[in-house]
């Protein structure tokens, strides 16, 4: 389903280290707590005639509670005093997610609602019967998914029913040292392609400082650029086989290899060596500005481990046609599922739908951005922003906070793992220069269709 492979997964997958349960997150300000609280009121109007039995309904998620959960859950259990919720926390790592899947098949203990986080224990689940279909609760509640999320972000399975909804929305930006980008007379892009980027970073090349960067444990342009050619199944194409030789794909390689030989940005081996990372090279002034997400704000705020006194601009993903609006960096996460032995589905879903359109609001301070559509830019960035406003241009992450993205998507790609191993087998011999470009795609397009064949037999 999310990212499989390159820089989209691997950004995303970066953010679910930095950002979900794993991770400890600032915490929340008193002013998104107090945001809440009105909102569940309107929740608690017309019960059903289950919910208005008193019931109590366990949440399992991984984020740790002081975090937002448990900020979203008081408002919650204020304002419906016959629906009480109880949040309990998983460490989403293996044990934990071990330890959720146990409790889902307990008779004593199950919790009514958990989060999946990652597209492969949601589809593991599903399998497994761990989870309610969704669409008769979403027709009896009136839940408007187009309106609300918008269904192209959210799969449906075979049986073409939903099985989640998506509480997070990840947001991909290049983010900019704007010392570096006022001092080079340089304005903030606001729509742009990769020959512009490409331009900027070598524009912003000035002495020590790098004009751009890549973290190789996130990503590579190469597979960047072809999500933005083709942001749905990317490394397939039309006729199934794989999509490796695209033109897309071969321009990522190519701007990558050439901004590296210019010394525009630090050759691949080096950063291998080095296990850089985006936030060191953005904050300590090595890099002008850096392909990441919206996480970084955690670090720009952190000026005890990254001390620096400039501000950092955002400005959306460089396009392959001008005028797209892909953003390889992000996408939906926080799936949210009704276990399918709950004994209080109506009550659990009433709770997800006002969590959805105004409980989440509690985790932003975390740096989890709503799904809702109809979330207040300003009033989330200002939440991210809290106390830095001399570190981070507020009217840059406004304005990419209401951008209207299409993200891309990988429901139907095949052997995605081995797919991922051969573009960066192929891809690392272009960039160590032991093979040519038009070899390497080639190599990686024989081999890719070869591992499809093998998957369909």
């Amino acid at each position: 389903m999310k990212k499989v492979l390159g820089m989209g997964a691997s950004l995303a997958l970066a953010v679910s280290v930095l950002v979900t349960g794993c991770s400890k997150a600032p915490e929340p300000s008193p002013s998104a707590a107090a945001s809440v609280a009105p909102a569940a009121t309107a929740a608690a109007a017309t019960p059903t005639p289950e919910a208005q039995k008193p019931v109590t309904l366990k949440f399992w998620g991984g984020v740790p509670p002081e975090s937002g959960p448990q900020d979203a859950v008081d408002a919650w259990n204020k304002a419906n005093p016959t629906i009480k919720v109880e949040y309990t926390r998983y460490v989403n790592d293996d044990p934990g997610n071990l330890k959720l899947e146990t409790a889902l098949l307990s008779n004593t203990d199950a919790p009514d609602i958990y989060m999946n986080y990652g597209d492969a224990y949601m589809t593991k689940r599903q399998a497994a019967g761990m989870a309610e279909p969704l669409d008769d609760l979403i027709a009896k509640a009136g839940f408007d998914v187009e309106g609300i999320i918008g269904a192209a972000n959210i799969k449906k399975f075979a049986d073409g029913k939903y099985y989640y909804l998506p509480a997070n929305k990840n947001l991909g930006a290049v983010l900019f040292n704007m010392k570096a980008l006022d001092a080079a007379g340089e304005k903030l892009p606001t729509a742009w392609t990769w020959d512009d980027f490409s331009a900027m970073a070598t524009k912003l090349n000035k002495g020590e400082m790098k004009g751009t960067m890549l973290d190789p444990a996130l990503g590579w342009f190469g597979d960047t650029v072809l999500q933005t050619a083709k942001p749905q199944d990317w490394v397939i194409a039309a006729d199934g086989t794989s999509n490796f030789n695209s033109p897309a794909m071969k321009k990522g390689l190519e701007m990558q290899k050439s901004l590296e030989d210019k010394g525009v940005m630090m050759k691949y081996s080096e950063a291998v060596a080095g296990k850089i990372t985006v936030q060191n090279e953005l904050l300590t002034g090595k890099a002008a500005m850096m392909a990441s997400q919206i996480y970084i704000i955690r670090y720009i705020k952190d000026i005890k481990s990254f001390p620096h006194d400039f501000k950092v601009a955002f400005a959306p993903y460089p396009q392959f046609t001008a005028g797209s609006n892909i953003n390889p960096g992000g996408g939906m996460g926080d799936y949210m599922s009704i276990n399918k032995n709950s004994k209080n589905k109506e009550a659990a879903f009433k709770f997800i739908s006002w969590y959805l359109q105004e409980g989440n609001m509690a985790m932003v301070p975390g740096g989890r951005i709503p799904t809702s559509k109809k979330a207040d830019p300003a009033k989330i960035a200002s939440i991210l922003i809290g106390d830095a406003k001399d570190l981070i241009d507020e009217a840059s992450l406004k304005a990419l906070l209401a951008g209207n993205y299409t993200f891309p998507t990988s429901y139907n790609v095949p052997v995605p793992t081995e797919l991922r191993a051969i573009f960066k087998d192929e891809m690392e011999k272009y960039l160590l220069g032991a093979q040519p470009l038009d070899k390497a795609l080639e190599t990686m397009k024989t081999r890719g269709d070869t591992t499809i064949k093998g998957a369909k037999k």
